[in-house]
Parts: C-alpha cells; structure tokens; sequence
C-alpha cells in the first residue's frame, strides 16, 4: 500500500516513495531524486515518512546523482537508527551525498549495470579571500567526515578514502563490491536495467564509462567479505569429509586453456595427452636455457680470486708511489746542480723546485738559459766575521805605495 500520509509536496513532485506491506511488514522506499531541501528530497520530509513505518524489513531503493551534504547526513543517520532490517539497493547510480546514504544500510546491494561515485564536497562562495579560506577549510572538514562513512564501510583508512574521494571515482558495481562500498551484485533479477535519467554533466566525468578506474586495495577486498558476513547468520561447521567446493566446475576452463596453449587439435585428447605436451613444453624450456659456456669470459679474460686483485691493487700503489719518488729526486737533482755552478741562489731552491713541478720541461728549458757563474760562489773581504783577504791585500790597504815608490 501507499502512504498517503506523506506532505502534499512530496506526492505531487514524487521525490520519493515508500510502499509498506503491513501484514508482511515490510516496506519499499525509492530515493529517486537529488538530495536538496527545495529541489529534491529533504530531509525533513524523509524522516517525516520513515518513521511512521512499522515494519521489520526495508529494501531501500537509489537512483540518486546526491545533493546537499547535511540533509544526507540527517537521512543517513535516519536509517542508521531504524531497528527494521534496511538492504540498500542501487538500481542505477548512487553518486556523491547518494553514495554515503547507501552506507547507512545493513547491506548494499548494486543492481546490474548500476554504478556508485564518490568524490570531494563542493561549494559556491562570495566574499573576501578570509571568506575564501574559510570555506576551503569547512569544505576539506567536512570531506573528510564523509570519508570516516567510506572508512567504517570498508575497514579502510580516512586518508585512503580521501585520496579516492579527490580522484572522484566511479565504481561498476563489481568494483563497488571489491571496494567493499558494497556487498553484492543482484544478479537474480531479470534482464531490464534501470534507466539513469539524471544529469551527470556536473560531475568531472559523466559516469563510469569516462571515469578512470578506481585505485582499489588490497584490504578492500576483505572488508568486502567481512560487511557481507555482518548481514548473514554463521555458517554451518564444514564436513571434514567433504573436500569438494559447490559452484561451477573451473577444470574444463582449465584444461581448455591448455589446449589452446599447447597448441593441440586433437578433440579426442586425453589428460595423459595434455600431461606429455606439458613435459615436452618443459623439457624444450630446458634446453634453450644458456649453458655455463655461453657465459664464458671473452677471449684473453684473466680470472682471478679477491686476494689476487688486493695484491696487485697494492703493488701498483707502491709502483706510483716509487715513480713519484724518482720524479721528486730528479727535480731536486736539477735545481741542485744550477745552484752549485752558480746558475741560481740557493735561497731560491724551492721556488724552482715549484716550477719545475707545474711545468717540468718549461722550468728546466729557462734553468739551461742561465749562464754558470751569475751567483758569486767564492768569498770575497769579510764574511762570517773572518777576514778571508790575503796579506799582501791587508799590507796595500795599510801602507798604499805612490808611483813613485814605486
């Protein structure tokens, strides 16, 4: 039957319905609408109707592109609350505020072909670049409120979700399933797919066919499978004796698979067939493998163990180390012999000593140029406080003859 109590207003714009079988006690809600106060499903008027249902079991159904964050969070919360059994199912896309209503259910279920999209909170702001600020703050606050839902479906973390969330991701519902969004595909309906009216062009990608895939995770998968078992009684003990698991027999896919690798023809094979083609595959992999000859060291290659290369690396270190030597004395032979035949003072040994290490052959060039002899060597009058002069110098200096003494 239909609640006729609903407002006046919801009934003409038709935001939703909820058909409720009171002998069965159960109830049919459609969320077929935006998720707005004034352009869509309110809040207000959500709760109003929900809650005169008297009943123990509620199949939510959504085909909604979301709306306004609040007004979802208000009917998540409605639902989250209902002591009635709520299954969540999306018949064509739950999008935005939409998708987080679904988490408020004890089970999701994605209808065929349906699609699920998360993504970032938006908002519209005039003012000054404090206003600004201000809502980029509210809008990261309340993005990240929405992921905690995401989070606590899931088992995932806040910031993996966020991540996703800025991404804005759409999921088929298969990966709506793996990402633990949701809990199951409804495959036993029939073959009619709900037909998706609602504009997507606000949106960065206008459904999942232009969206990239989502990025999904590991324990996305195990959550999936942990949300689902917190809907279903506890199963039976397995029977120790029965190893065999019901379900489609996966062996002819595989042995096809085979087959077609292996290249054979014959319909009539046999698994003992399959089995020889297989060892005959491995033996040839075998044989191509690189013998050790193929990585023999090119010709004239000296192997040589650790210990042979630390002694050879030492005695070249001592051979730079003896040539260096003999370049020193060589150096210190030329400048010693250009200071002893009077070619350059002795006080200036190290400076040629430094030339001749810049530029060897330039220093030794210009030292050849010098003629011997342009430093005095032998002493002349006094030095060292000795008198070195002879007495017939001592005898002139004293008593100097005149011409005519002479």
């Amino acid at each position: 039957m239909t609640d006729t109590r609903m407002p006046p207003r919801a009934r003409s714009r038709e935001w939703f319905r909820m058909d409720a079988d009171e002998d069965q006690r159960v109830a049919q809600v459609y969320l077929y609408d935006a998720i707005d106060p004034w352009w869509g499903v309110s809040a207000k008027d959500f709760a109003r109707a929900w809650n005169e249902l008297d009943v123990d079991h509620v199949d939510l159904f959504i085909n909604s592109p979301g709306g306004d964050v609040f007004d979802a969070l208000a009917i998540l919360n409605v639902i989250r609350r209902s002591d009635a059994k709520v299954v969540a199912h999306v018949d064509g896309i739950a999008a935005s505020a939409a998708s987080f209503i679904a988490m408020g259910a004890d089970e999701v279920v994605m209808g065929r072909n349906s699609e699920l999209m998360i993504h970032d909170a938006s908002g519209l702001c005039w003012g000054r670049a404090e206003d600004m600020q201000k809502m980029a703050d509210d809008l990261g606050r309340i993005s990240g409120n929405i992921a905690s839902i995401y989070a606590e479906k899931t088992g995932g973390t806040v910031d993996e979700w966020r991540t996703a969330m800025l991404a804005e991701t759409w999921y088929s519902a298969d990966e709506a399933v793996t990402a633990g969004l949701a809990d199951r595909v409804d495959r036993d309906r029939d073959e009619a797919e709900v037909k998706n009216r609602i504009d997507l062009s606000i949106f960065n990608h206008a459904g999942r066919a232009d969206a990239p895939a989502p990025a999904l995770h590991e324990h996305h998968r195990a959550a999936a499978v942990l949300a689902v078992g917190a809907h279903r009684p506890p199963a039976e003990p397995a029977d120790p004796t029965h190893t065999q698991k019901e379900g489609p027999d996966i062996m002819p896919d595989i042995k096809k698979g085979l087959i077609d690798r292996l290249g054979i023809s014959d319909a009539e094979v046999t698994d003992e067939d399959i089995l020889a083609a297989v060892d005959e595959a491995l033996a040839e992999r075998a044989e191509a493998q690189p013998t050790n000859a193929e990585f023999a060291p090119p010709a004239g290659t000296v192997l040589m163990d650790a210990d042979q290369l630390d002694e050879l690396r030492s005695q070249a270190a001592q051979g730079v180390e003896a040539r260096n030597q003999q370049v020193a004395d060589r150096r210190a032979q030329i400048v010693d012999s250009a200071i002893n035949d009077g070619r350059v003072a002795p006080a200036r040994r190290e400076h040629w000593l430094a030339q001749l290490t810049a530029d060897e052959e330039g220093a030794a060039a210009v030292l050849n140029t010098l003629a011997p002899g342009t430093i005095p060597l032998a002493a002349k009058g006094f030095t060292g406080g000795v008198n070195e002069a002879t007495d017939e110098d001592l005898y002139n200096r004293a008593w100097p003859q005149t011409e005519k003494e002479a």
